[in-house]
């Protein structure tokens, strides 16, 4: 059975990314193979270059590939299940043509970067979005609302009301994420409502993940040691909490209970 795990053996940068988005939420389907779902997007790409302009002209190229998704494939965002865990979920986000601004900037990318397009994923605070690279900057567009363009008042509007104004925006936001990267915020994002839900196994598979997309990071560590000690499984918890400190967590609580389990 396919694994996040042995995908980013083969694959560390998750260049496929969305094999590697298939995978990164796996437990959450029957049958986690990517396969399907890189076949489906390998056709689209097919289709959406047949109907690329001749000549060719970047900005309606743009605009073919956003017609396509979101006119004709008829993809939105998800406002009124927006927590649904099956908008994280890739080929349910295919078969259902809903999902967050994260998931619809993973199909916008994997379809842009299958035309030739330098995508990229640019991840603001409560808000996602996408980018092309070009010979005169970065041009973001904004997937969850039909591949509108989006500048930096766009953007500064967008993380004003996705943060309720509580953030302040700064142009250092706009800068593109690696895939890992993506993936993270992907699998965080369930993570944090698994753990607002008491959901603990869940949030111990989610913890798991985000070890291994994010190994240098001491949190993923750290709560996958706390939930590893709800389950009881002490050796195991105290392996993450000496992780955690060792890649720099600050914390004396971490301290104490390490001192405390060792001492048994």
């Amino acid at each position: 059975m396919a694994s996040l795990h042995d995908h980013l053996q083969v694959d560390p940068e998750c260049r496929d990314l969305a094999a590697a988005a298939v995978l990164a939420v796996a437990p959450l389907l029957e049958d986690p193979d990517p396969a399907p779902t890189v076949g489906r997007l390998e056709a689209w790409a097919l289709e959406l270059a047949g109907r690329m302009p001749l000549p060719w002209s970047f900005h309606s190229a743009l605009d073919e590939l956003n017609t396509f998704l979101f006119h004709d494939k008829g993809f939105q965002g998800d406002w009124k299940t927006y927590a649904d865990p099956a908008n994280a979920v890739l080929p349910q986000v295919l078969a259902r043509k809903r999902g967050l601004p994260i998931t619809l900037s993973i199909l916008w990318i994997d379809l842009a970067r299958r035309l030739g397009f330098d995508a990229v994923g640019v991840g603001l605070p409560g808000h996602f979005i996408t980018g092309i690279r070009t010979d005169l900057g970065l041009l973001y567009r904004d997937p969850v609302n039909g591949g509108l363009p989006v500048g930096e008042e766009g953007a500064a509007r967008l993380v004003r009301k996705a943060t309720r104004g509580r953030v302040v925006f700064e142009p250092a936001m706009l800068e593109p994420l690696e895939h890992r990267a993506i993936l993270a915020r992907l699998v965080r994002n369930l993570h944090v409502r698994y753990l607002r839900d008491e959901a603990w196994e869940e949030a111990l598979w989610t913890s798991t993940h985000l070890v291994l997309l994010r190994p240098e990071d001491p949190e993923p560590h750290r709560d996958r040691a706390f939930l590893r000690l709800h389950r009881g499984e002490v050796m195991a918890a105290l392996e993450d909490l000496r992780t955690a400190l060792k890649l720099g967590q600050r914390d004396p609580l971490l301290t104490e209970q390490i001192e405390r389990l060792e001492k048994g």
